[in-house]
């Protein structure tokens, strides 16, 4: 190849000057674009990349290396290379960069780098500094795609190695996307991608986010359909708009009233255990008060009957009976086999709470009801212990109606296995098992030494606080005697074990306490920093009994005056008033609250049943009854033939000059200007003869007739239209006056 020097003045066709000599010590002048290609059937393959299209300034070199072309520029270069790339593929990859960005959290580097690369790679194509790679390039990079995935996460099954695959193959078909039918495989495998990420998030910004992507990937198409010569591109996004505003009411249509299968559509293989949130399947000291300052939702609860008093709104979860020293865990493997009969084991009093709780995903079993649940939503068993246990693992959102009892008495019999509630580690505690034999000698029964142990914790300066110091060799003895500082775990785990030292059977109950009832709705809200930990203990012709040993602390010991509402309601109205900037911003944050509730009901949560009382509530305010799945179906299609109608006669509509060519429309004008003056034109007389006839009736005006007329044929029957042109256009019929 040769150099070609830029001549003196590019823009006025001016002389050629002698070419460059090329070599080693061929220098590079400022504000020139260099550009090296190394096959010239990558030219002649993709069409237009051929030095007649090389802006002024470029220059043809041979590359000193082994990539196809190499290239250093300027920003005005880099512009105008923008300007002639295609529209519909930078658009296309806007799209599916923004579809990616969500899985690119999710999924491994392994994946994330390489997918990243090929749309780097794909865009530089785009703007001319890279060439795509040959036949066997692309095919062993699918293959090194594959191992990739395969590497990263064990298995080509799954939703998270399933999407990871088709991201990096999504990104490995840029490599070829040359044919139209390649453009509308990769935009279709882009909308796949769009649903890909609900399977993962659900939540309200993550449908305004996607929305963007489906508006882009719209465009995208709309302006591959389009000839871009003479259309602005942002009035292709205003076409994706609008096409997507005319889609939406068949698609509100069909997503209330189609009907809904129990159930998925289809399963997946489960990513094995995700990374739990809230409470865990164990408790050491400072689990729970890590959640303290966490005020994310744990789950929201809508109440069908009277609101029970704070001092009976306990949340029950996690149950701990067995003790190494340090952690409280339970017999999981058993406990999950056993079921547990719910209508003989306790004696309630007073009116159940109605109640149906929605249920933020966890990665874990435990479904959450007011202690204690009369009845057991499906898909799950009430263990030994009265959990309620899901089948399997909540890892998206779960509604479920309960009724429970805040009044209640369990079982009086005999404990099967009273050793599971006694037992204690040899070496721990040597301490807490002599203060509590010494105790337990002054009491005259169980009852009275659970007594004897609260009193104890009230007249001690034991002091509950968010930021409990580290407890290392011994936990209990620590706490009990040397720091006297905790959370509530700290003061449940102590508790149960002064019981057991003391031959008196109890366990660890875990769960939530209190709420906050959602001022602009009618829903109520726990949060994870209402986590709380608290004790049962069995007495003898008692049964279980609740036991909170942090409800006896002095209000004056409680580091954080938040925590008084929970631990002590009857102390929730002396704090401190908050300023105006804190009611404003807990108003936005239930405002807030109340959209994504609202969105969690009518979208995420809206099954079979939900369905069924939407629609038969519609249908009894117009005067019908329950209806069943033929009526649905029947009601479905007139809907969808009402819409449809509607959207017929709105796309159709005659009377709109919009539906018109924008040249003809302005032409139409000007010949309408030109019949109020009596010049008519005639139905079997074409521009040129008009424009003739209407000079000769106006020769003061005729070069404007002969000028608007060229403009309008030029616009009108050109194979490469204008969007500049019909601009002139339709300014000079606007200033066109006679």
């Amino acid at each position: 190849m040769v150099g070609l020097g830029q001549p003196a003045n590019p823009g006025h066709r001016g002389a050629p000057v002698a070419p460059d000599p090329l070599g080693a010590g061929c220098q590079c002048s400022t504000g020139k674009l260099w550009l090296a290609v190394a096959q010239c059937a990558y030219s002649v393959k993709y069409g237009a990349y051929t030095p007649a299209t090389l802006f002024a300034g470029a220059r043809l070199v041979w590359p000193g290396c082994g990539c196809r072309y190499f290239i250093t520029m300027n920003m005005s270069g880099f512009q105008q290379r923008v300007k002639q790339a295609k529209a519909e593929n930078l658009w296309l990859l806007a799209g599916l960069a923004l579809a990616f960005t969500p899985h690119f959290f999710r999924l491994s580097l392994l994946v994330i780098l390489p997918s990243i690369i090929l749309l780097c790679w794909r865009l530089l194509f785009e703007l001319r500094y890279l060439a795509l790679p040959s036949r066997t390039v692309r095919w062993l990079l699918t293959f090194a795609g594959i191992f990739a995935t395969w590497i990263a996460f064990g298995t080509l099954m799954g939703r998270q190695a399933g999407v990871g695959l088709l991201v990096i193959m999504l990104c490995l078909k840029l490599m070829e996307m040359n044919a139209q039918r390649d453009v509308g495989v990769v935009i279709g495998l882009g909308f796949f991608v769009v649903i890909t990420v609900f399977l993962f998030d659900q939540s309200i910004f993550m449908g305004i986010y996607m929305l963007l992507v489906v508006t882009l990937l719209v465009t995208a198409l709309i302006a591959f359909s389009r000839d871009q010569s003479v259309i602005p591109q942002w009035a292709n996004l205003q076409k994706a708009g609008i096409i997507l505003a005319q889609a939406l009411p068949l698609a509100l249509l069909l997503f209330f009233l189609f009907p809904r299968i129990p159930g998925p559509l289809w399963s997946l293989p489960t990513d094995g255990a995700g990374a739990g949130t809230g409470l865990s399947d164990s408790m050491s000291p400072g689990n729970i008060s890590q959640l303290s300052d966490n005020d994310s939702v744990a789950f929201r609860v809508q109440f069908d009957t009277a609101l029970p008093p704070p001092q009976k709104r306990y949340w029950r979860g996690p149950v701990f009976t067995q003790f190494d020293g340090r952690t409280w865990s339970g017999p999981y493997p058993q406990r999950l086999k056993n079921h547990l009969s719910i209508d003989s084991h306790y004696q309630v009093s007073g009116e159940p709470s109605l109640y149906t709780v929605t249920l933020e995903p966890h990665q874990r079993r435990w479904l959450f009801a007011l202690d204690l649940p009369a009845i057991i939503p499906a898909d799950s068993h009430l263990s030994a212990d009265y959990e309620i246990i899901a089948n399997h693992p909540v890892r998206q959102l779960v509604r479920y109606s309960m009724r429970s009892f805040t009044n209640y008495q369990l079982a009086k019999n005999d404990l099967p296995d009273i050793s599971l509630y006694l037992q204690l580690p040899t070496e721990s505690g040597p301490r807490a098992r002599k203060l509590a034999q010494q105790l337990r000698q002054n009491a005259a029964d169980d009852a009275d030494f659970v007594q004897i142990i609260l009193n104890y914790i009230a007249e001690q300066p034991f002091y509950y606080t968010r930021q409990p110091p580290l407890l290392l060799d011994d936990p209990v003895d620590e706490f009990l005697f040397d720091r006297r500082r905790g959370f509530c775990e700290h003061y449940a785990s102590a508790f149960v074990f002064l019981m057991r030292a003391a031959g008196v059977p109890a366990r660890v109950v875990t769960g939530y306490q209190g709420g906050e009832m959602n001022p602009q709705s009618d829903y109520f809200i726990v949060r994870q920093s209402d986590a709380h930990a608290w004790t049962e203990v069995w007495l003898r012709e008692k049964g279980w009994r609740r036991i909170d040993p942090t409800a006896v602390i002095p209000a004056g010991r409680i580091e954080n005056q938040q925590d008084l509402a929970r631990i002590l309601p009857e102390m929730a109205e002396t704090g401190a008033t908050p300023s105006w900037l804190k009611k404003i911003g807990r108003q936005l944050n239930f405002g807030w609250d109340r959209i994504n509730h609202a969105w969690n009901q009518w979208v995420v949560n809206y099954n079979t049943q939900r369905q069924q009382d939407f629609l038969s509530q519609i249908l009894a305010n117009v005067g019908f009854g329950n209806i069943d799945w033929q009526e649905m179906i029947s009601l479905l299609v007139a809907g969808m033939t009402l819409v449809m109608a509607v959207v017929a006669v709105y796309l159709l509509r005659p009377w709109n000059r919009r539906n018109q060519d924008p040249a003809q429309v302005a032409y139409g004008r000007f010949c309408q200007r030109l019949s109020r003056h009596g010049m008519q034109r005639q139905p079997t007389e074409g521009p040129l003869d008009f424009a003739r006839r209407a000079g000769q009736q106006y020769p003061q005006r005729a070069r404007d007739i002969s000028r608007i007329t060229a403009l309008y044929e030029r616009q009108r029957y050109s194979p490469y239209p204008t969007h500049k042109n019909l601009q002139q256009l339709q300014h000079a019929v606007r200033n066109f006056t006679l």
